[in-house]
């Protein structure tokens, strides 16, 4: 047997213990009881230690090398050596106990998390979120980085990213969304639609029927509530969506199942060949969050889309029947600061975003303390949005992230964002009526050219290369910003 064959074995070992502890995962945000907290967290840190130490092994160290010394003859293998090698580096300046508690401390903290975003109790939170970010700042100085500790986060995320590089961008982004903002204000908002109340399993329903328009796979996969929708890929063949809903509004759920499914369909659309290599999810995050971002808004927040869903959308809920397309089409496309970053529109968004990156890079750098953290946010919504959150469930514990340690991720929503913008005007110049197979609901040919286009590459290409692969260009904001500069200008009548 050759090396690089030995390689992949143990590299398969590796995946399917991350299988096993996916669906733990999973299983921890569905479905499982209360009491059940305290052995999951050790469940997944004993197999996560055990994925941990395969990765950062002598034996994986000589795997590699002999692999090298054998040489990769194509794409997928060189992507294979540059990934896990890259992990191998990385993960082996952690010493596995050290890793071990990490795992242990953010099981438990994201489940004191759910209890306090319940009660709006960020003291409940607070001494949990100071062992991790304690934790987080200990595994960045091990992981090495040249300018600031947040790049040794970052780059986990999206490889070659800089905390400069996202200053930068963010900050000029930020001035070009306020200004478009204040020109808004100047236009006619959207009117108000009929409250009510709509069932949340007409909301399931609806939400089971979209993921079935855009192509998501039930027989691969399926649709669950959580607290805070994620996505998993539990394996070959099973990519689940979960989501949750509001009983006096259809359009979070709505929206939030389009995302996941976003999510779902780049699980769903990996070449079968890179099954078990490591290659399988995506080139980055910033890249996964461009194909959500896709469906939730380039797609479904489109004129075409609803004028598409809306008979659907009034089957389900008779009190919106006296609406027509463009009403709906409107409303979810209404500009104005809100508190929840789920929630917000595409102009606000990029503001949430810009508001957790700063009070990141901060808690990281040791300029802001834990304790400090809920009036530094309330203070940043004020000044970023000009709305200040009523308590902290609306405010510093809305996200899931930090009690998991994923410190370095929101950026990758803004990325995502802009790669997708990027994705979508190059996909309208190739696919013949694109926005007339909206309109008509024949998604499957836009599906299809994404899955050509980036789907099916999982991790073999870096994602500037793919980037420019599929559009001819490296990341650009102004796909973005003339999209929405576009499309608001329309709904507000300018």
């Amino acid at each position: 047997m050759g090396a690089l064959q030995e390689l992949k074995d143990y590299v398969r070992e590796i995946n399917e213990l991350h299988s096993a502890i996916a669906l733990c995962a999973w299983d921890q945000r569905t479905h499982m009881p209360e009491k059940g907290a305290e052995a999951r967290s050790k469940v997944l840190g004993r197999l996560e230690r055990l994925a941990f130490e395969r990765v950062v092994s002598d034996r994986m160290g000589g795997l590699l090398a002999a692999a090298e010394r054998e040489g990769a003859s194509t794409e997928v293998d060189q992507a294979l050596l540059r990934v896990w090698k890259r992990d191998h580096t990385r993960n082996r300046a952690v010493p596995p106990d050290l890793y071990q508690q990490f795992v242990e401390t953010t099981s438990r903290a994201e489940t004191v998390w759910e209890k306090a975003k319940a009660t709006s109790d960020f003291a409940l939170f607070r001494p949990h979120l100071a062992e991790v970010v304690d934790l987080v700042r200990e595994i960045a100085k091990l992981v090495g980085y040249k300018e600031s500790p947040y790049d040794a986060l970052v780059d986990e995320y999206e490889p070659g990213m800089t905390t400069s590089a996202l200053r930068a961008l963010l900050g000029s982004l930020r001035r070009e969304l306020v200004a478009f903002l204040k020109e808004l204000a100047r236009g006619t908002p959207p009117h108000e639609l009929p409250a009510g109340t709509f069932p949340l399993a007409a909301q399931r329903q609806l939400c089971r029927e979209a993921l079935e328009w855009i192509g998501y796979d039930f027989a691969g996969g399926r649709l669950d509530d959580t607290v805070h929708p994620f996505t998993i890929e539990v394996g070959v063949g099973d990519v689940r969506v979960t989501n949750r809903y509001q009983e006096d509004d259809p359009f979070p759920g709505l929206f939030g199942a389009l995302h996941e499914g976003g999510h779902a369909l780049y699980g769903q659309g990996v070449d079968p060949q890179l099954a078990w290599t490591g290659l399988a999810g995506g080139a980055s995050f910033g890249i996964h969050e461009s194909q959500s971002r896709f469906w939730e808004n380039q797609i479904g927040r489109s004129r075409a889309f609803w004028r598409y869903s809306h008979p659907h959308l009034v089957r389900h809920f008779p009190a919106l029947a006296r609406t027509k397309p463009d009403d709906i089409w409107r409303h979810v496309n209404r500009a104005q600061p809100s508190l929840i970053r789920v929630e917000a529109d595409e102009v606000t968004y990029n503001l949430h975003i810009c508001l957790r990156f700063e009070l990141e890079v901060d808690l990281i750098e040791g300029r802001l303390t834990v304790d400090e953290l809920p009036a530094r946010w309330d203070q940043a919504m004020a000044d970023y949005l000009g709305v200040t959150p009523p308590d902290d469930a609306h405010g510093v514990l809305q996200d899931v992230h930090w009690s998991g340690g994923m410190f370095g991720y929101f950026p990758s929503y803004t990325l995502g964002n802009l790669y997708g913008a990027q994705i979508t005007e190059t996909a309208e110049r190739e696919i013949p009526r694109f926005w007339g197979r909206v309109q008509a609901g024949e998604l499957a040919p836009i599906r299809d050219w994404l899955r050509e286009k980036v789907h099916r590459h999982g991790r073999v290409y870096l994602p500037d290369e793919l980037v420019r692969r599929v559009t001819g260009s490296g990341l650009s904001a102004e796909p973005f910003l003339r999209y929405v500069r576009t499309k608001y200008s329309e709904v507000y009548g300018l």
